[in-house]
């Protein structure tokens, strides 16, 4: 059996959020099911639309963090499974990667709280499957010259990724108000 390189790094997440005093979720990654089916895929548009309306790219970009947190229950409810809300960055194969941190930040933040206009950090919605929900994607697209990336979500299992591969960091519903507190009013007005 080949072990998940998601779970993998889901594994040490969960641990991180502990080490770090945050709540972390009990959630163990099963990554041969399957959540996303074709019938899903077919729906997810309008679970968007219905949940945040005709978004322009204006109103996504910078929104990772109050997305992925607002649409975590909406999946959950939807698929009728557990959505983290997951905290992290992607390796892109360069050595600065994209939106990438590590748990100096984390520390940081946690200590002396957040003193930045914006972070450099992403975040999306982990299934107990390995599939992840990433809303957002689409203006980090459009940032490096891919606009034919214009409103994609992606909804894939991790593993299946060519190219990147998503790290989280921190899980869970608590991170947002601890961590990330800045992010969060745009969508939440």
């Amino acid at each position: 059996m080949t072990t998940s390189r998601y779970a993998t790094e889901w594994a040490a997440a969960i641990e991180r959020t502990k080490r770090f005093g945050l709540e972390a979720p009990k959630c163990q990654m099963h990554p041969r099911r399957r959540y996303l089916t074709s019938k899903h895929m077919e729906e997810l548009p309008r679970i968007v639309s219905e949940e945040f309306g005709n978004l322009e790219m204006s109103n996504v970009n910078a929104q990772c963090v109050a997305m992925s947190y607002r649409f975590a229950p909406v999946v959950r409810d939807w698929l009728g499974c557990p959505a983290i809300f997951t905290l992290g960055w992607i390796d892109n194969g360069t050595a600065e990667g994209m939106f990438k941190f590590d748990e100096t930040l984390i520390a940081d933040i946690l200590k002396n709280g957040c003193a930045h206009d914006a972070l450099s950090v992403h975040a999306w919605i982990t299934l107990p499957s390995a599939e992840l929900i990433d809303l957002t994607i689409a203006t980090t697209a459009v940032k490096k010259n891919h606009p034919d990336g214009y409103m994609y979500v992606l909804a894939k299992h991790a593993d299946e990724l060519v190219g990147i591969e998503y790290k989280p960091m921190l899980v869970g519903d608590g991170i947002p108000p601890i961590l990330l507190h800045y992010s969060m009013s745009p969508l939440f007005s």
